[in-house]
């Protein structure tokens, strides 16, 4: 993708504001952010993250020189627009969210929404325009969760919200500026990684180890994690760090994570889940940072 510098360089005072999520993501860590960047050592080379959602740890530390990669392509496609088209993308979302606003009542957002999604699914479209609609069913889908069904189809039902706001220029603008030196990949985990080397920042935020039968994070992408991924994770982590690596984990609070991590430093840190299918599941709960130093 070339990516249009002229009109990033143009666009003033704008991109001058810190960067934010531009996304709803189960498990986000926008609320954590802070919390989890003050573990990190003070001075590193590259950072890696291998599983970058909205990317709220790397908006809030905002590194120049790295990887950042998720197995989700259309995730990756809509940063790489970010990046490269910001004034393009911002043209298609400022005409979605004018359409989406302008029926009077749910019945006519509900109907725009479904067609939308059955277009993202099953019709050829180009990179912006793909970009355009993910931003946009993550706003108005159903608690801004993704999740595939077995073919790879995007299947989350209306969100029933009366208005979105989907086309925020200053922050689009913003991560554009803040994320071009910064590669982007879609890769297993295990290979976004594999040129990671001595004093080099590597967080991992994984689908997390269910704390029960019904909540996991585990199902989002048709590929799942298993709990054989997590100790292949496990695996990894100590490999880098054995390499030199400083290594971050993010998981859930439980005994098995606690066990697997017990070599690595355990951090324990308190948030509120507001992404969830049933409001019972929600709520605080704490979750473990294993980290290798």
């Amino acid at each position: 993708m070339n990516c249009d510098r002229i009109g990033i360089m143009n666009g003033g005072s704008n991109i001058s504001i810190r960067p934010k999520p531009f996304l709803k993501w189960a498990g986000g860590k926008s609320r954590l952010a802070s919390e989890i960047a003050s573990f990190f050592p003070e001075q590193y080379n590259d950072y890696y993250e291998p599983f970058l959602g909205s990317g709220a740890i790397y908006f809030e530390i905002a590194p120049q020189h790295g990887i950042l990669n998720d197995l989700n392509a259309n995730l990756i496609n809509t940063y790489e627009t970010i990046k490269c088209n910001p004034r393009g993308l911002l043209k298609e979302l400022a005409v979605i969210e004018m359409e989406y606003n302008g029926f009077n009542g749910l019945d006519g957002q509900s109907d725009y929404y479904y067609a939308v999604r059955e277009r993202y699914n099953h019709k050829e479209m180009s990179d912006l325009e793909k970009a355009a609609l993910f931003i946009f069913l993550n706003k108005a889908g159903w608690n801004g969760m993704y999740r595939e069904n077995s073919v790879g189809e995007f299947n989350i039902p209306f969100g029933k919200r009366t208005r979105i706001s989907i086309c925020d220029k200053k922050n689009i603008m913003s991560v554009s500026k803040n994320i071009q030196k910064m590669k982007f990949t879609s890769l297993d985990y295990k290979e976004a990684v594999c040129g990671a080397s001595e004093g080099d920042l590597v967080y991992f935020d994984p689908p997390y180890f269910p704390i029960s039968k019904t909540a996991s994070f585990t199902d989002y992408q048709k590929a799942g994690f298993t709990e054989r991924d997590q100790m292949e994770l496990y695996d990894l982590a100590v490999a880098l760090a054995r390499k030199g690596c400083y290594v971050v984990i993010s998981n859930s609070d439980c005994e098995k994570v606690e066990k697997l991590y017990k070599d690595f430093t355990i951090k324990k840190v308190k948030v509120s889940r507001t992404i969830g299918a049933k409001v019972s599941t929600r709520g605080t709960i704490y979750e473990i940072v294993a980290l290798s130093y």
